[in-house]
């Protein structure tokens, strides 16, 4: 008991930057921290004074921030929002990366807690779930570069899309799928790297014809249509990846078509995944100048 006292001790009285060092490489291996007293940062405020005092002038250690509020959970809505407006204060202003649950009503309640950062917010992945008026989370976010948008339901798709078209300094974009009237809708943005859950060719021709910036093109699924693909040059993609095809996409049809259609001079990394390749050596061919 007195060798476990003593280590607690001197572990107490190292010094402050040997403390911020070790606190910062204690939090968890995840994008994102949740607010949970048995993990840190959270749990290093309950140790002792001093760490306490240390853990909550460090910034970096709450800037990363899960959020999902339900409500019937919630027995002390009043001590939830304190929680959270506590945390949010210890980034002192610094960039904030935030995911957040959105459900049912709590559109408001979100918007109404993140009020005072808004415009620390960089980076911010959001799960609509029946949320009322989810556009509301979506209004006004000045200094948001990356936005990931998934949706349970499209009800509130058009009034989502007008909100994010407001997001003049947007420069990365992870969505369900992009029409030819979303990509319309989003077109004045200078996005530079899109994250795709379906899409189909000729869009993909679209959104590189309407992102000339764009860098980087992730596609999740790639659907089929039997439609055919105008010829497009873009000079600034470096990525283009395509995750899975599905298995009725006639591929020499096609695939082909599609990458036929595409001169892509900057394109270093090619990813596709899934389906049947038997024309794989002229796709590697085509682009021979791909270095991955």
């Amino acid at each position: 008991m007195n060798l476990h006292e003593e280590l607690v001790f001197d572990l107490c009285r190292l010094p402050t930057e040997v403390l911020c060092y070790i606190f910062i490489h204690c939090l968890p291996q995840t994008e994102y921290t949740s607010p949970d007293s048995k993990t840190p940062p959270m749990l290093l405020t309950r140790i002792c004074r001093r760490w306490r005092e240390v853990a909550t002038d460090i910034p970096s250690l709450w800037c990363r921030l899960s959020m999902d509020i339900d409500h019937a959970d919630s027995m002390n809505w009043r001590q939830v929002v304190f929680g959270y407006d506590l945390w949010l204060k210890r980034t002192q202003g610094r960039p904030l990366s935030l995911e957040i649950m959105c459900n049912d009503n709590d559109t408001t309640d979100l918007r109404n807690i993140l009020q005072p950062y808004i415009s620390q917010i960089l980076s911010l992945k959001v799960t609509f779930d029946m949320a009322v008026a989810p556009e509301i989370l979506l209004n006004d976010l000045p200094a948001l570069q990356e936005l990931d948008v998934a949706m349970r339901f499209h009800d509130a798709l058009s009034s989502i899309l007008t909100s994010i078209s407001r997001l003049f300094t947007l420069r990365s974009l992870n969505f369900g799928t992009l029409d030819c009237h979303s990509i319309k809708c989003l077109s004045h943005l200078n996005l530079t790297n899109i994250d795709l859950s379906t899409i189909y060719p000729t869009n993909i021709i679209n959104v590189l014809q309407t992102f000339p910036t764009l860098c980087s093109l992730k596609i999740q699924i790639l659907l089929f249509e039997d439609l055919p693909c105008e010829p497009f040059t873009h000079s600034t993609i470096q990525l283009l990846s395509i995750q899975t095809i599905l298995r009725s996409f006639p591929y020499p049809k096609q695939l082909v078509r599609l990458f036929n259609a595409l001169t892509l001079p900057n394109l270093r990394v090619l990813r596709v995944e899934g389906g049947s390749w038997p024309c794989v050596e002229d796709l590697i061919s085509h682009y021979r100048h791909v270095v991955k």
